[in-house]
């Protein structure tokens, strides 16, 4: 296994896919039997499915001996799923096989049925894959219908041409369907089918239901089908990795952007706060690009549309206080740019045509939900940690070099001392010199003290009084 992948992988948290004892990680494909795990959170993140496509594209070009899918999931993302089986898989020229360890559930049984070949591991259970949205929210008998019969006009199409029993994965979509084998009745319609692993290997018609065999271990399927080349396991690369945690952790880079941002507002000048916000945001949209949420043009007409954003809302602090229309704009302009990106929401469009496929894109709010959540967790998380910066550490050194001092115009060292060295009493009256936000600098009898306006912003030039002072921490009001 390369070291590159592994220690980035541990700096940065990324979970990491456990191989198994024979397997190993190498440079080339070429006649190896590469396994892909697909585990508990894979199907939620398209970074991942990028990479599985690449994967299994790259499995053809470097002419792999097969490809085995490791699954345990309890599912994911349809439409992702959707475009792996009716186009990813169908074009894999190696054999695809899926090893059911220990779940294969909703998004998980599809994958398996767009393979040539399914093992099931003794604990093993696969099925429950009627669509539902990943928010909870329900939908009503009309959409539930529509949907279910798209869902299994696409499964049933990849399960024959697999060779596998259609009315299976049927089963395992529609309530409405029963299945019997014999007398044994598995699915009644009052249930979704999930199949253990002995139901899973019966046989149905001559065939096995679902799955050829029960095997213990990798090693076992490559027996069982008399795969000659090395088990080896695929990793993402270095930018994968990048795209993959990116795409999982949107929200603390939105939450790292905006304050580093808000703070680089406090101060003249351009400094770390700035680079760090600027360093967050270009990772969150880079990321996404490589992920595959946007392509090229989207990403910069995405990128754009934040700059733009951004500009207006300082227009709006630095230029235009209290106009508000900038501010307003330039926070739907971001808005619209980081939810967007995050949101991916293009719908697979099955090669070929099947009858049952859904045709056209119809806008669903629900599509956007992740992004949305993402893009109100980061403010959120923003606003709790300028609270706190600005509640607990506005008298620490490095926090006085970062605003306060900076603010003054004079040297960090100096602010405390030449802070109580002046009179400044509740009640006296003064000046903003610079604009408060809330963080500045105000003028009383010609001594410059910093201040905090208790309104959160007061432009340059506003009459102030001093309201109270918290030891070190003036606090000012507007005089009206």
């Amino acid at each position: 296994m390369t070291v590159r992948p592994l220690l980035i992988a541990a700096l940065i948290g990324l979970p990491m896919a456990a191989p198994q004892a024979a397997a190993e990680t190498v440079s080339g494909y070429a006649g190896k039997v590469v396994v892909i795990p697909v585990g508990k959170e894979d199907l939620i993140s398209r970074a991942r499915f990028e990479f599985m496509s690449r994967t299994l594209q790259r499995c053809t070009d470097e002419g792999a001996e097969a490809v085995i899918f490791d699954i345990d999931t309890p599912g994911g993302l349809l439409w992702d799923t959707v475009d792996l089986m009716m186009n990813d898989l169908q074009e894999l020229k190696p054999r695809s096989f899926a090893f059911v360890n220990k779940r294969a559930l909703s998004a998980g049984a599809m994958i398996a049925v767009a393979t040539d070949g399914i093992y099931m591991a003794p604990a093993g259970t696969a099925g429950a894959a009627t669509p539902i949205y990943g928010n909870g929210t329900q939908m009503d008998e009309a959409e539930r219908a529509k949907m279910n019969s798209a869902t299994m006009g696409m499964a049933r199409a990849v399960a024959r041409n697999k060779g596998h029993n259609p009315s299976v994965i049927e089963a395992m979509i529609d309530m409405s369907k029963e299945l019997k084998v014999g007398d044994l009745e598995l699915d009644t319609k009052e249930t979704v089918l999930t199949l253990d692993a002995e139901q899973a290997i019966m046989k149905l018609d001559g065939k096995p239901l679902f799955a050829k065999a029960i095997v213990d271990s990798l090693e076992a399927i490559q027996k069982a089908e008399k795969l000659q080349g090395a088990l080896i396991i695929a990793e993402p690369t270095f930018f994968e990795h990048i795209a993959i945690w990116v795409t999982s952790y949107a929200a603390i880079l939105i939450l790292i952007g905006v304050a580093g941002g808000y703070l680089e507002m406090q101060a003249p000048g351009f400094g770390l706060p700035g680079l760090v916000s600027v360093a967050a945001f270009s990772l969150f949209f880079f990321g996404h690009y490589v992920a595959g949420s946007l392509v090229g043009h989207e990403t910069a007409v995405m990128a754009g549309l934040f700059v733009f954003g951004a500009l207006l809302v300082l227009v709006e602090l630095a230029v235009l206080p209290g106009l508000m229309v900038p501010g307003i704009l330039g926070f739907l302009c971001i808005m619209v740019a980081l939810v967007y990106t995050m949101s991916g929401w293009e719908i697979a469009t099955p090669a070929g045509g099947e009858p049952d496929a859904p045709s056209g894109w119809d806008f669903n709010l629900t599509t956007y939900a992740t992004g949305l959540r993402h893009f109100a967790t980061g403010l959120l998380g923003a606003a709790a940690l300028l609270l706190i910066l600005f509640r607990f550490l506005p008298e620490s050194r490095p926090f006085q070099r970062l605003v306060l001092a900076s603010s003054a115009g004079g040297r960090a060292g100096d602010t405390p001392a030449v802070r109580a060295a002046l009179a400044v009493h509740p009640g006296d009256t003064g000046v903003a010199v610079t604009a408060l936000r809330p963080y500045g600098t105000a003028e009383f009898d010609g001594n410059r003290v910093e201040v905090t306006a208790d309104q959160g912003y007061l432009p340059n030039g506003s009459a102030v009084r001093v309201r109270e002072i918290q030891g070190t921490r003036i606090v000012v009001e507007a005089i009206v």
